[in-house]
């Protein structure tokens, strides 16, 4: 038997090292470039591409393929490699005809349409990092695969490449003095980070002999069960990048500072949800898969009922901690170089809002994992709709008022609809699961009253005017405490959060029969 002990420290360990090395990328980023025009333009050309990234990569695809995969090597094992070649074959025809055209569209527009120049920049930056596009989407896709074989280390170190090479690029800019042509060397790094994405996992998977490369476009009923799941899957996964890239389109038409401030902000919650969230979510959907395959409801409620509870005790938490937190966080890791004191004060109140709807993310990304699971790609694409739509509205009648914030309000409010909806519907078709939300939530109150008033009580010995190590090490010492109060009141008040990442560090991935 197989344990997922190891799987899940690899993702937590993985995701720790890639977060760490993702948030001083971007102290070194906004250090050298700061929030003006260049560093913004830069912000929204890198979402265009991972807005594909999360469509046919890590998001929809992914989704819709893991489940038939894994389904297709307990039925029918000894043509699971085959199944891969067919899939890959069509995918990477696709992704290329997609950035062919792209570059082309493009390129037309940059010609003939008269465009401002930032907007310019933009399209320049864009073309540059297409190809990135092409590595990364694959790179998710052999990740998924990877997991469903119960090979989990490089997904979780997969995105610490990316941020190396741009970190190597940040510092090769730093010998050039003109902010334009540092833009363009990071655009660079980007794409060699996506190119060393790419190419590991896919030796691994060939390493491991369960696939070798091989174009094939013969017909089969697994993949049409794929697209059959992806065209719904694409369009919810959709709605949700859509309303991100609008949000950062209608910040640059706003304020040209606004972008990198609400990018800013927003990573912050990268760092939780990256150790926690996903890191979870990357494990359940290929385990809760399997068990779907195998009609083990049991132990499908089991996984589920652990990683709500575990994932819900863990970003409360966070959300109290960030929250109460911001200024001096913001202060010590990003008021260095051209990013100023007024910067910070203005990020702080972006970072407060989103803290407040970090836990509705991670438990939104887990319950849509969760109809996946189920091959249900509909429903999540009917209930994005509805956020999007309550995305838009409130949108448009804040950001007249509140600028920047009235988008960080518009997000977390979509979000907390589109979780509601999403756990109101899960709960009534798959009664197996027996999910009660206020009975986790209500013993961990006291739990969280406990750790705010201290964390407040002690964020009031902090100064703005501290030294840097003076205030790196005051956090270190009020983050280690909290979290220990936390874990010493939830020992005795919530105990079961301990049981569960017990039950889940020692649940067996379910055998896949031979053939």
């Amino acid at each position: 038997m197989t344990y997922t002990l190891h799987p899940i420290l690899k993702m937590i360990t993985g995701t720790l090292c890639s977060r760490i090395l993702g948030l001083l990328r971007d102290v070194v980023f906004f250090a050298i470039l700061g929030s003006g025009m260049q560093a913004s333009a830069f912000l929204i050309a890198f979402a265009i591409p991972n807005l594909f990234r999360r469509l046919c990569g890590e998001g929809a695809l992914n989704a819709a393929f893991i489940p038939v995969f894994a389904q297709r090597l307990v039925h029918q094992k000894s043509s699971s490699g085959h199944f891969l070649n067919l899939f890959f074959s069509r995918v990477n025809i696709y992704l290329g005809i997609c950035i062919a055209a792209s570059m082309v569209f493009l390129y037309g527009l940059q010609t003939y349409a008269p465009i401002p120049h930032r907007w310019e920049t933009v399209i320049n930056l864009t073309c540059i990092m297409l190809p990135y596009l092409w590595f990364i989407c694959l790179a998710a896709l052999y990740n998924g695969t990877l997991n469903v074989l119960n090979a989990f280390s490089l997904t979780a170190f997969s995105p610490v490449l990316l941020n190396v090479s741009m970190l190597l690029s940040l510092a090769i800019s730093t010998r050039l003095e003109n902010d334009q042509t540092r833009i363009l060397i990071v655009s660079f790094g980007v794409v060699v980070g996506g190119f060393f994405q790419w190419h590991l996992p896919r030796n691994q998977l060939k390493s491991l002999k369960a696939w070798q490369p091989k174009f094939c476009w013969q017909s089969d009923q697994d993949l049409k069960r794929i697209w059959g799941l992806f065209i719904p899957g694409v369009l919810g996964a959709a709605i949700f990048q859509i309303n991100t890239l609008l949000g950062r389109l209608l910040a640059f038409s706003i304020d040209e500072q606004a972008v990198s401030l609400l990018y800013l902000s927003n990573r912050f919650l990268e760092l939780p949800l990256g150790l926690f969230a996903f890191a979870i979510i990357s494990v359940l959907l290929p385990q809760l898969s399997l068990c779907e395959a195998q009609r083990k409801s049991r132990e499908a409620n089991t996984i589920l009922q652990n990683s709500l509870h575990l994932l819900l005790t863990l970003l409360l938490a966070a959300s109290v901690g960030l929250f109460l937190l911001a200024e001096p966080i913001l202060n010590l890791f990003f008021c260095w170089g051209k990013f100023s004191v007024s910067d910070v004060q203005s990020a702080v109140p972006l970072l407060k809002i989103f803290s407040i709807g970090l836990p509705f993310f991670g438990l939104t990304a887990l319950l849509t994992r969760v109809f996946y699971a189920h091959k249900d790609t509909k429903t999540p694409v009917r209930i994005a709709i509805y956020a999007l739509i309550l995305y838009l509205i409130t949108a448009f009648a804040c950001i007249h008022f509140y600028k920047a914030a009235g988008l960080a309000l518009a997000s977390i409010s979509s979000t907390i609809s589109q979780f509601l909806f999403l756990w109101h519907i899960l709960t009534k078709r798959y009664t197996h699961y027996q999910l009660k939300l206020m009975p986790l939530i209500a013993k961990k109150i006291p739990c969280m009253l406990l750790l705010g008033t201290f964390v407040y009580t002690a964020s009031r010995w902090l100064s703005v005017e501290s030294q840097k190590i003076e205030t790196c090490f005051s956090l270190a010492i009020i983050i280690t405490l909290s979290t220990l109060i936390y874990g010493f009141s939830l020992f005795f008040v919530d105990n079961r959060a301990f049981k569960c990442l017990q039950s889940i560090l020692r649940f067996r991935t379910p055998k896949v029969a031979k053939d």
